[in-house]
C-alpha cells in the first residue's frame, strides 16, 4: 500500500487548503440581515409567486390543472353546446332564423307547427336569456372562488422554531383554564410545529403546517380548507355544480 505523504512533507511552506480556502486567507464573515422576506424562513411546503406576495398550497400544479379543466368546460359549453341548443330552439326558427326552415317553402306546415309549440318545447329553458346570464355568472363565480380559496390563508397556526417545548396555553386546565390538554376537545401538542394547537385543529402533512379548524386538504384547490377559506370553498362547490 502506497501512502501519499506530500501534504506532510511540505518543504515549500505552501499554505495548506482548508474548507474556507487556504491558511493564508481570512475566513468569510457573516453580517446579520436587518430585513428578510417571510418566505425565506417559511417552514411549510407552500409555493410563493410574485416575489412572495401570493402564496399557494403544496399542490399548486394540480391547482393549475383545475383551472385548465374549468376553462375547458366553460369553453365547450359556450362554444359548442349552447350554439347547438340555440339552433334547436323553436324561438330561433319562429324569429326568422334559417335553421333549415323557410315559411316561403314547402316546409311551411312544419314551421308553423314549431311556431305553435313555442311554450311546450323542452329546449326553451336552455336558451332562455336568464339561463345564459346565470351560466355566465356561475362560471365567473367558479373561477373567482377557486382563486380566492387557493390564495387565502386557511388559518395557519405559526410554528415555533425552538428546541424548547413551549408551556401549555393560558386557557388550558393546567393554568386554571377550561380547555383540557389532549383529547378531541383539548389542546394537542404538535412535535413538528412545536405548538399546542387548539381544538378542531390538525397538522396537514402535505403543507407541513397546523391549520385552525382543519377540514381537509383539497388537491384540486391545492390548499388546505380551514377556518378562513371554508365558506369560499363552499361557494366554489355550488358554482361548479
Amino acid at each position: 500500500t502506497t501512502i501519499d505523504t506530500s501534504l506532510n512533507n511540505n518543504n515549500n511552506n505552501t499554505p495548506l487548503p482548508t474548507r474556507y480556502g487556504r491558511l493564508d486567507q481570512e475566513p468569510p464573515t457573516f453580517t446579520p440581515a436587518t430585513t428578510f422576506q417571510v418566505k425565506e424562513g417559511w417552514m411549510g411546503n407552500h409555493i410563493f409567486l410574485c416575489d412572495g406576495k401570493v402564496m399557494l398550497g403544496s399542490d399548486a400544479p394540480l391547482f393549475y390543472v383545475t383551472n385548465a379543466l374549468l376553462i375547458l368546460g366553460i369553453g365547450i359549453y359556450f362554444g359548442v353546446i349552447l350554439p347547438h341548443l340555440i339552433v334547436h330552439d323553436p324561438n330561433y326558427h319562429g324569429a326568422g332564423g334559417d335553421g333549415g326552415y323557410d315559411d316561403n317553402t314547402a316546409s311551411v306546415g312544419y314551421g308553423s307547427d314549431i311556431h305553435n309549440n313555442l311554450h311546450t318545447s323542452p329546449h326553451q329553458w336552455t336558451t332562455h336569456s336568464l339561463t345564459i346570464y346565470t351560466s355566465i355568472l356561475t362560471s365567473l363565480t367558479a373561477l373567482y372562488s377557486l382563486w380566492k380559496c387557493a390564495t387565502t390563508d386557511p388559518g395557519i397556526l405559526p410554528p415555533i422554531s425552538s428546541p424548547i417545548r413551549p408551556p401549555p396555553p393560558s386557557d388550558s386546565i393546567p393554568n386554571g383554564g377550561p380547555i383540557p390538554l389532549g383529547g378531541p376537545l383539548g389542546y394537542r401538542y404538535c412535535t413538528t410545529c412545536n405548538i399546542h394547537r387548539p381544538p378542531r385543529s390538525k397538522h396537514c402533512n402535505s403543507c407541513n403546517c397546523c391549520v385552525s379548524k382543519f377540514d381537509h386538504h383539497c388537491p384540486w384547490v391545492g390548499n388546505c380548507i380551514g377556518e378562513r377559506n371554508h365558506r369560499m370553498f363552499f361557494v366554489f362547490l355550488l358554482s361548479v355544480s
